[in-house]
């Protein structure tokens, strides 16, 4: 019976030392929070994309250099605009150029500065138009990226005035 007390008092203690140390370990845990992340930069939102692509100057002039072409009507420049360019679109710009021409204000130059990131596949540039008898124009035309960069939608008709000296 003596064996059967002491062995009993031992698995005791051993469940209470068992007990314990569970505790201990649950203590430890509860008192130790799990780190947190921290951004480096404390305050500033990290950017989304931030190696956004734009166009490259040489991109731009190809595209602005087609459209000015008074020796390509704009039913065939309908790749160089988003969205392509109407029947309706494409003969009113080419009665602009034929305009502009008999005024001799053709062939137009552009200079191209300040290349931006307008949101996904968009970007924006200042484009200054010069030509004989026309003062040199500034504006802030918006591109696409469509499986090349093309003139937005939007700034089509920027562009066209141009023409219209």
């Amino acid at each position: 019976m003596k064996y059967l007390a002491t062995g009993v008092a031992a698995i005791a203690g051993a469940a209470v030392i068992a007990g314990a140390a569970a505790a201990g370990v649950t203590s430890i845990a509860a008192s130790a929070p799990a780190p947190q992340a921290q951004l480096a930069v404390f305050g500033t939102p990290m950017p989304q994309n931030p190696v956004a692509a734009v166009p490259t100057a040489d991109a731009l002039y190809g595209v602005l250099n087609g459209l000015a072409n008074p020796g390509v009507p704009f039913g065939s420049k309908g790749y160089l605009v988003e969205g392509g360019i109407g029947i309706i679109e494409g003969k009113t710009a080419d009665r602009l150029m034929k305009n502009a021409v008999a005024k001799g204000l053709l062939p137009l130059s552009f200079s191209i500065a300040d290349i931006a990131p307008a949101g996904p596949g968009a970007a924006t540039a200042n484009v200054t138009a010069s030509g004989p008898g026309m003062a040199p124009t500034t504006q802030n035309i918006t591109f696409v990226d469509q499986g090349g960069w093309k003139l937005s939608r939007g700034s089509a008709s920027q562009v066209l005035s141009m023409f219209a000296g």
